[in-house]
């Protein structure tokens, strides 16, 4: 018992002892810090930056499920030339919905001859992968049975994590436009810090709220009403187009297209992305602003020429100031997720301002030719910055 209680008052002075030597040469401190983690830094970036790619058509009913079905890769083969397109460089894809997406079945023959489209849901795990968002307005997404298929697609793309803007009913006029949040990468003094794996300093994640509005005027012009949604969006904004509009196969916009894509800028858009013609068209710069008339198809089952095989992908990249107001965004845009949510009026109730920001545009050439989706060639991107009268445009947008 003894010796068990000398090495006890042994042990308590020699701890006591250890304190006091340190508390002595330290400041009266404990020899605790080196037990605790180094301080974290919260470090703020003075930019965020998100780059998009938007695309034409994207389809995979009629003759694309018939093509997936009989190769080894199913459900996947629609997407399987896509990697061709540097996916991981960008923030967000968004495309053009060509169909409503149902679980019913309609044979490829019923389709090409009643030109009434259906997607099935067994295609989405595989889309997700790649689209961000996708437009609903267009002439298609009302094929089976109105708003009972089109509130189907927007189920399934709910449950699929995939936003999603406008209506095939245009007089819905607040479905039109709809904020989509988009993932940004930060920077501080030219230096991406997303990347960096500092154990001593955090950066928190960031995304930003983007307005994009869907027009389809395959059938009848957008009426003032229906121009009006945009510049509901304009000063909390970046508010972005993706419209359909013109006469289908022609290279060319004609004097409607310039008409309306024109007055959406009136109305204060700061781009707008058109398809519809399944081909590419020219591009031009209105007021400093970019209108591209038609992107043509993406995914699409249409092979009979050349022209309906091509297309262009439009890169939006935007930068952003970081200042209060996108720090204040931060708070919110998590509720910019949702259909039809309050982030327009959270905007408006917190007195936000549209965010600073800086855009630079590009195209890519693709290539839908031997049934399947891919980057195009040297030789087609140089084709369709031809068509595109793209080295015009982007002069004029001073890049």
């Amino acid at each position: 018992m003894r010796k068990v209680l000398k090495l006890l008052v042994s042990f308590i002075l020699i701890v006591g002892g250890f304190f006091l030597y340190y508390s002595y040469f330290s400041g009266g401190n404990p020899p605790i810090t080196f037990l605790q983690k180094p301080a974290v830094k919260i470090i703020k970036p003075d930019h965020l930056n998100t780059n998009l790619m938007f695309f034409g058509d994207v389809f995979w009913g009629r003759y694309i499920n018939d093509w997936s079905m009989a190769n080894s890769l199913k459900e996947a083969y629609p997407f399987s030339g896509l990697y061709t397109l540097n996916r991981e460089n960008y923030q967000a894809w968004i495309g053009d919905l060509d169909c409503p997406i149902t679980d019913k079945q309609v044979s490829s023959a019923e389709m090409d001859a009643t030109l009434t489209f259906n997607c099935t849901p067994n295609y989405l795990k595989e889309a997700k992968k790649w689209f961000n968002a996708f437009n609903l307005a267009n002439s298609h997404t009302e094929n089976q049975g109105g708003l009972t298929g089109f509130n189907q697609t927007r189920k399934y793309l709910d449950a699929n994590g995939i936003q999603y803007f406008g209506h095939y009913d245009k007089t819905v006029t607040d479905e039109i436009c709809e904020i989509i949040t988009v993932k940004a990468n930060a920077s501080i003094n030219g230096t991406d810090y997303s990347l960096q794996k500092k154990t001593n300093y955090k950066l928190n994640s960031f995304n930003m709220p983007i307005a994009i509005c869907g027009y389809h005027d395959t059938f009848a012009l957008p009426t003032q009403d229906q121009l009006d949604e945009i510049h509901k969006y304009t000063d909390k904004f970046v508010t972005l187009i993706y419209a359909i509009q013109g006469s289908e196969y022609g290279t060319t916009a004609d004097g409607l297209q310039n008409q309306y894509f024109r007055a959406m800028i009136d109305e204060g858009a700061d781009a707008v992305i058109g398809k519809g013609a399944h081909v590419v068209q020219n591009t031009e710069v209105y007021k400093g602003k970019l209108i591209v008339y038609s992107m043509g198809n993406f995914i699409f089952d249409q092979q009979a020429s050349p022209d309906v095989t091509k297309g262009i992908g439009v890169t939006v990249n935007l930068d952003f100031k970081y200042n209060s107001d996108v720090e204040k965004w931060q708070s919110i845009v998590a509720k910019c997720t949702k259909f039809k949510d309050d982030c327009l009026a959270q905007s408006i109730k917190l007195k936000l301002n549209k965010p600073e920001f800086n855009v630079k545009y590009d195209i890519t050439a693709i290539d839908n030719s031997g049934k399947l989706a891919k980057k195009g060639s040297n030789a087609l991107q140089t084709q369709m910055i031809q068509r595109a009268n793209w080295d015009t445009t982007i002069k004029s947008l001073g890049q």
